[in-house]
């Protein structure tokens, strides 16, 4: 679904919540820069924006790479029979 428009109406279906909750969501999403909508009639279609999610992205790798590190250097101290303290 990245690469093309969605109703909203096709989006509530995958979701258990009322297409107003989900227009919300929506709302919320686009007003973060995180989708386009574009008005056809009385539809609106919705584009997600996985540029807009780089930083994102980018954060959680950090994160996670921050995280496996303090993990394999704490597995290693156990297997040396010493803790490493903060």
């Amino acid at each position: 679904m990245w690469g093309r428009e969605v109703s909203a109406g096709h989006l509530a279906r995958g979701f258990s919540m009322t297409r107003p909750a989900v227009s919300q969501h929506l709302r919320v999403l686009r007003d973060a820069g995180l989708v386009r909508v574009r008005k056809d009639g009385t539809r609106r279609l919705y584009t997600a924006r996985p540029a807009a999610l780089e930083g994102i992205v980018r954060f959680f790798d950090e994160l996670w790479e921050q995280r496996l590190s303090e993990l394999k250097a704490a597995a290693e101290a156990e297997g040396r029979g010493t803790r490493r303290r903060r």
